[in-house]
């Protein structure tokens, strides 16, 4: 495992804004599926939604902007921003020139794919990296910079339940710390039936609480990674965040099941996952489609507490852009009213 000395190198920002190509043939069942697993919401596919604009800007420039003027003690906090879209497209509409610190990347076909060639091709080893989705344009440079102090406080410092050092860092955010500040109430469904009857539809339901996971995180390029980030497992986690559709959530149960992690099974059904208990079934998981070695892998959940809607909150489709172009409006319109009295 590279070692601690190397925390001298400054930090690298990642924003992830791929999305997917559908063929025509293969768009009307996609779109079905969706519709399916979000009750009839439409959901952008096959649309650089990245590039939509929000109030007289791109959705991901707010992001981009927010990670370039995080400052901390007074200096930048990111050495390099890296952003997987489409290049041409991006170029198009924003001007990089603005950003001296700024790499576009074309974009792969899934997010495993933008972390592989990211990972493999623009990074040292031992550098840290926070990863960013380009779709959360609440986030500000203090939410920026408290992330990145609270993943601080694990990442290579601390220990996981198995007792191996920290070097991969999720954050998710719970619906407790977010339903107060939330814009997005369309999304706010519950179970109406059965034994989960009144639990959120797209929350994990952990024990003791209910989070979604995946719109922020952290780790440092080690060879313990190598791996995971080889066989682009990252979309294997990515997936829990979206199992939504019957499709997807069938095939996550089946290799669990292949796993021989039958409790976990019983857990995700019930909707009171242990946290300890998921990151060992994701590991063994891979360990079976994989046949390597995760056992050193330190990886943990860290619970985000402060202005929490800010990064569940990500523009999906129609719904969500109309709802944060209200948003916006409202507070250009109350920032006019200030700045004239």
């Amino acid at each position: 495992m590279t070692s601690r000395k190397s925390t001298a190198m400054p930090p690298v920002a990642l924003i992830l804004a791929g999305y997917d190509k559908v063929s025509r043939a293969k768009r009307k069942e996609k779109k079905e599926e969706i519709r399916q697993a979000y009750d009839g919401d439409e959901i952008f596919i096959g649309q650089n939604k990245f590039l939509r604009d929000l109030n007289g800007k791109p959705v991901i420039q707010y992001v981009i902007d927010a990670v370039y003027n995080t400052r901390k003690r007074g200096r930048r906090l990111y050495d390099r921003i890296y952003v997987y879209n489409d290049v041409e497209s991006f170029l198009r509409v924003i001007d990089v020139s603005r950003y001296d610190n700024l790499t576009v990347v074309q974009m792969r076909e899934s997010v495993g794919g933008h972390w592989k060639d990211f990972y493999f091709n623009h990074i040292e080893y031992g550098q840290r990296v926070d990863v960013f989705f380009g779709d959360t344009p609440r986030i500000t440079p203090e939410d920026i910079l408290y992330v990145h102090d609270e993943f601080n406080a694990v990442l290579d410092r601390g220990r996981d339940h198995r007792g191996n050092r920290v070097s991969l860092v999720y954050g998710i955010v719970e619906y407790e710390d977010m339903k107060d500040d939330n814009w997005l109430p369309h999304r706010i469904k519950f179970i109406k039936r059965g034994k989960n009857a009144g639990k959120l539809k797209s929350f994990v339901g952990f024990k003791g609480f209910q989070a979604r996971v995946g719109n922020m995180g952290t780790f440092e390029k080690n060879r313990v990674l190598d791996p995971l980030i080889d066989h682009e497992a990252a979309n294997f986690v990515y997936n829990l965040r979206k199992a939504l559709t019957p499709r997807v959530f069938s095939r996550i149960l089946y290799h669990i099941w292949k796993s021989k992690k039958f409790d976990t099974i019983r857990q995700i059904k019930n909707r009171c996952i242990i946290e300890g208990d998921i990151i060992d079934t994701l590991l063994s998981v891979l360990t079976y489609l994989h046949r390597d070695d995760y056992s050193k892998l330190g990886g943990v959940f860290q619970h985000i507490k402060k202005n929490a809607a800010r990064w569940e909150n990500d523009i999906d489709g129609p719904l969500d852009m109309e709802a944060f172009r209200h948003h916006f409006r409202a507070m250009h319109h109350a920032a006019g009213k200030k700045r004239s009295s």
